[in-house]
């Protein structure tokens, strides 16, 4: 600050005093320091430094995402985070709440360079391993992978994503140490050229909004109560009626005249309790789909070698294609709020080992275009109001002790005894028949 002032009155009496002043100000919240006298350092390179933070911590950032640290040449270094301002870490990308974040966790190597070499403007260009922080996985050994491992903060767990790019051997990696979440706001395409093996430790719920469409070039096993070896241990309560289901089936295919082959062949794998179970290398390679065993030392290779033999032992569930089969170990319930239809080309074998019991609310129709039989070990019993009995051809009603045959001629019977108990017996002679086309008990419940 410069100040001057002239005083001209003892000059003459005409003249006033003058005053100037000029002064340079900084404002109040900005340190005043003195003017440099000396160049300013400069730091030509990057140094090497360790993140560092408070005792307990793993991570110490600021909302920034900068860090503290210390560096080796620092005797005095306190590596709590107080030997450092917060120092800027590069990334990849970064933008407005969008971009990069990889924070450099306490303990790791990183190298340092200044911007314009200035000594207050450090920033941390990247992270080096070393014999403490080693890289993911050996080296030279698995030099052809690409990796990006985090660790569990305060646990021990990991997240990865992994490219192997070994000729023959390339995959695709990925770990979640707990969950896993994808949100797709449109549309989601996925292809898979061989097999996908899912394996799924609790429960699995899906929702659909609109339409679900399913299509299965082969067969189809679907087993509920069991998984595993404890899924064909599920047969063990109808073992005894599969050989007899598979007769059934046979005979089924040999009286309809058509698919007598296949069905041949389908009724025996049926016959053995087999169809749709894994074999041995099958089962053996689930194990270890299911194992808990860590992904961590190989990047899931077992994993996938297990999925690759499961899938192979797949392929040979069926004896041939388009075989839908149904295991339910204890109950299956259908409620259907208007109609069922089912439309069965060639056979089809009901076999329950106890009881079967159906109702109509109002009125049941078959129809069979050729025969009908009914094999019934001890009784029938039929109730109703009305029971209505029609043959265009002959009745026959057969017992031990004799025959009653209705046909187009009249009533025949033939008995070894013949005895009738009635309050009131009568007989007339004459012909009851009319010329009609229908049948004689058709036409006469009319009149």
């Amino acid at each position: 600050m410069r100040q001057t002032v002239i005083d001209r009155s003892y000059e003459t009496n005409a003249n006033d005093p003058e005053y100037s002043n000029s002064f340079e100000a900084v404002a109040a919240r900005v340190p005043l320091t003195p003017h440099r006298q000396t160049k300013r350092p400069r730091i030509e390179g990057t140094q090497v430094a360790i993140v560092a933070g408070p005792p307990g911590e793993e991570i110490h950032p600021d909302k920034y995402g900068r860090i503290k640290l210390w560096f080796p040449w620092d005797r005095k270094a306190k590596k709590d985070g107080s030997d450092t301002c917060w120092v800027r870490v590069a990334q990849s990308w970064g933008g407005g709440t969008w971009g990069a974040q990889i924070i450099p966790r306490i303990g790791m190597e990183v190298m340092v360079a200044f911007v314009d070499g200035d000594p207050d403007r450090p920033l941390v260009t990247g992270v080096v391993p070393n014999p403490a922080n080693p890289v993911p996985y050996d080296l030279p050994a698995n030099k052809t992978r690409m990796v990006l491992r985090s660790n569990t903060h305060k646990g021990q767990g990991f997240n990865e994503i992994t490219f192997e790019d070994e000729a023959g051997r390339e995959n695709q990696f990925f770990h979640a140490q707990k969950d896993q979440t994808t949100r797709v706001l449109n549309d989601r395409t996925k292809r898979i050229d061989r097999h996908e093996i899912a394996s799924i430790g609790a429960n699995r719920a899906v929702e659909v909004g609109g339409n679900q469409k399913h299509e299965i070039g082969g067969s189809m096993n679907t087993v509920v109560g069991g998984t595993g070896p404890m899924a064909m241990a599920l047969m063990g309560a109808v073992q005894g009626l599969s050989g007899h289901t598979a007769g059934l089936l046979s005979q089924a295919g040999q009286i309809a005249g058509g698919g007598g082959p296949a069905l041949a062949a389908f009724a025996g794998t049926l016959a053995s309790s087999a169809l749709g179970f894994l074999d041995a290398g099958g089962l053996g390679s689930r194990e270890g789909v299911v194992a808990d065993a860590s992904p961590r030392a190989d990047a899931g290779t077992a994993l996938a070698g297990s999925g690759t033999g499961v899938g192979d032992a797949a392929s040979g569930l069926f004896p041939l294609p388009g075989i839908m089969n149904t295991i339910v170990g204890s109950f299956k319930s259908d409620t259907i709020g208007v109609a069922r239809a089912e439309q069965i080309g060639v056979s089809k074998v009901t076999n329950v080992g106890q009881t079967s019991l159906e109702k109509a609310g109002k009125t049941k129709k078959t129809t069979v275009g050729e025969r009908y039989e009914i094999t019934v070990g001890k009784a029938i019993l039929s109730q109703t109001e009305n029971h209505t009995m029609i043959a265009s051809d002959k009745i026959v009603l057969a017992a031990p002790g004799g025959i009653i045959e209705i046909n187009k001629q009249g009533v025949f019977i033939k008995a070894k005894k013949f005895e009738v108990k009635a309050n009131s017996v009568n007989f007339k002679r004459g012909s009851g028949g009319k010329n009609t086309t229908k049948p004689f008990a058709e036409d006469c419940s009319k009149k």
